[in-house]
């Protein structure tokens, strides 16, 4: 999800099940019998499930082509050994006259969005072992996200603008403690870099029935500082699940120290405020809550 604008993008193209259908046949007619079921139009993308087992992914918009490059590229190189699910793509397909760019099978993933069927406890230390197993060192070609793989003071001005976007919705936000643990946060050394997802909001995550179904949507993949999924996924599951997923982060990689966990809520201030000012639920209710959750709004 691109955060340049603060309600769903207008689409480039229109994704319709006769051109997905066409780009089936003509590079994977093996594939074009299967029936095509329900669509899932997000920012970026539009998903079709294909049968029982596949879907399509097609990106919607040009800054969506850019970004699906990273998931056909990386996404297949990183996810060998993970032990949790994700949709790295199984056969990719070229452009056409239609659509000037590339797409994509991959796996379809049951379950149902974190935001729908919050994770149990045992999901969000499934969620913090996932992570764990995702933070890994990236090579210097690694793509870095032009909004969250830059340092938290880079990014002080942009928080602010959104503090005062809230404000003036007339949010009884407190707004100088929020500012204060922000700074706080980026005032603390930054560790080495590593892959990260940058952009665990709950219809990126798949619960089932409480488990972790898997996570969506990678076309954010890039290199960044591990606080910043930490506490996006702090802003998924809470403080009451935090522990869970920080145990299962712990498990697998050195515990967290006081100045991490402050880069942490830093991070997780900075995607509250950023879910809060979108115009679209269930994002903006995610981050409202999140504020709330994080005691800079009352309840």
């Amino acid at each position: 999800m691109s955060t340049a604008s603060w309600s769903r993008p207008t689409a480039d193209v229109s994704v319709t099940s006769s051109m997905i259908h066409d780009l089936l046949a003509r590079d994977h007619p093996d594939l074009a019998g299967l029936e095509l079921g329900d669509a899932y139009e997000g920012w970026d993308n539009v998903t079709v499930r294909l049968g029982a087992d596949l879907a399509v992914r097609v990106p919607r918009r040009t800054h969506a082509a850019q970004l699906i490059e990273r998931e056909h590229v990386w996404l297949p190189r990183l996810a060998e050994g993970w032990t949790f699910a994700a949709p790295v793509p199984a056969r990719l397909g070229g452009p056409s006259e239609e659509l000037p760019w590339a797409w994509a099978v991959v796996p379809w993933l049951p379950g149902v969005p974190a935001y729908t069927a919050p994770l149990s406890r045992a999901g969000a230390r499934a969620l913090g072992r996932a992570l764990a197993e995702l933070h890994a060192p990236a090579p210097p070609e690694a793509p870095r996200n032009p909004f969250r793989s830059t340092p938290l003071a880079e990014r002080a001005e942009r928080f602010d603008d959104r503090i005062e976007r809230l404000l003036a919705t007339g949010l009884t936000l407190d707004d100088e403690l929020a500012r204060q643990q922000f700074h706080l946060g980026a005032a603390q050394r930054r560790p080495l870099e590593v892959w990260c997802h940058l952009d665990l909001h709950g219809a990126n995550v798949l619960s089932a029935d409480g488990a972790l179904g898997g996570i969506l949507d990678w076309g954010d993949l890039g290199v960044a500082d591990p606080a910043t999924d930490l506490g996006q996924a702090w802003c998924l599951v809470g403080s009451s699940r935090m522990r869970d997923l920080l145990d299962g982060y712990d498990d697998a990689i050195t515990p967290l120290d006081e100045g991490a966990m402050l880069r942490v809520r830093a991070e997780a201030l900075a995607y509250a405020v950023t879910l809060a000012a979108l115009t679209e639920e269930p994002y903006a209710e995610a981050g409202r809550r999140a504020l709330v959750d994080l005691e800079v709004l009352a309840a």
